[in-house]
């Protein structure tokens, strides 16, 4: 298996790494990239981050936020691509094609679904969060690791476990946490950042959608949808219905919950799940990935198509009675 130490001096030979995310990217994903690319600019090394859908604003109080790129210029020239988080090279969306020529490739995740890619793979799937990989490395290539850093890794422990809540969480994630706590970071204010700075528009959005909340007949799966005219109705942007899926999974008896989010390039479905329920399994059968307590994909045909192929998954997984009834159907757009 790769070691830190073995990424550490492949990287530390570059002149200039790309360090990609997944889209949609999550806190935990865009803090490890940039605790990387933070790194490697200490060191006084060029890297890129890049982010085919940008930074949710609930993500830009991260330092060096605002120098992550949607379009990576096609005129550089990169040693090393770094993909974060990809359990395939094309879960870095449009900029997936701009890697393919990249002698080096480093494949970083802790993902179950990730197909192995790259000629460096490291890859650990009892890791509550990415960042719990990628701060080994750090700590290698910079070893006085600053508050700035420090908080970027926090940011991504904090949000991939649930504020420390998932069964994930191991001696592991704790101890690291306490080492970037005692370098700075503050868990009081990577939490208000994420979870108690909302713009009033995305409390509207959460009304509208718990408005339309869903409950299978023996209470295991909920799901509910964000729909375009609901992004008009609230004045909300899509990117403010961040949360709500894991709105859904605190409900009482909830294995699985499920927000669908209708994009003009498809049906975005985010996945929650727990009680021994893994997420990634349903999100495969669409082609997407992600890990047992959240995963997500995107989906083609219609919202109401999607949505009951989806319930029909997760009623294989579940062996509930999710699909068999379907009161949302013709009015997900209401």
């Amino acid at each position: 298996m790769t070691t830190p130490e073995e990424i550490a001096e492949a990287l530390r030979g570059c002149r200039h790494v790309l360090l990609l995310n997944h889209v949609s990217p999550d806190g935990d994903c865009l803090g490890s990239t940039l605790a990387m690319a933070r790194a490697l600019w200490r060191r006084g090394q060029a890297a890129t981050v890049g982010s085919a859908d940008g930074v949710p604003g609930i993500y830009r109080f991260l330092p060096g936020a605002d120098c992550i790129r949607r379009e990576v210029p096609t005129d550089a020239t990169y040693d090393a691509v770094v993909f974060m988080e990809c359990s395939t090279p094309d879960r870095a969306g449009a900029l997936a094609d701009r890697a393919a020529s990249i002698p080096l490739c480093v494949n970083i995740d802790h993902h179950v679904s990730n197909a192995g890619y790259g000629q460096i793979v490291y890859y650990d799937a009892s890791a509550a969060a990415v960042a719990e990989l990628v701060y080994p490395i750090v700590r290698i290539l910079s070893p006085a690791l600053d508050r700035e850093t420090a908080t970027c890794l926090l940011c991504g422990l904090l949000t991939d476990t649930g504020s420390f809540r998932y069964t994930a969480v191991t001696e592991r994630t704790l101890r690291i946490a306490a080492d970037l706590v005692a370098l700075g970071a503050s868990p009081a204010e990577v939490h208000a950042e994420v979870y108690e700075n909302r713009p009033v528009t995305a409390l509207r959005l959460l009304g509208l959608a718990l408005s339309r909340l869903q409950v299978s007949r023996d209470g295991r799966v909920a799901w509910t949808v964000v729909t375009q005219a609901m992004l008009g109705e609230s004045g909300a942007t899509m990117e403010e219905s961040e949360g709500i899926v894991g709105t859904l999974r605190e409900l009482g008896g909830v294995h699985v919950a499920v927000l669908f989010k209708e994009d003009p390039d498809g049906i975005r479905v985010s996945l929650r799940a727990r009680d021994g329920v893994h997420a990634n399994v349903i999100a495969e059968a669409f082609g997407g990935g992600g890990h047992a307590a959240a995963a997500g994909f995107t989906g083609r045909g219609s919202l109401d198509d999607v949505i009951g192929r989806t319930l029909e998954v997760i009623e294989r997984e579940l062996g509930t009675t999710a699909a068999s009834e379907r009161p949302w159907i013709g009015r997900a757009s209401g």
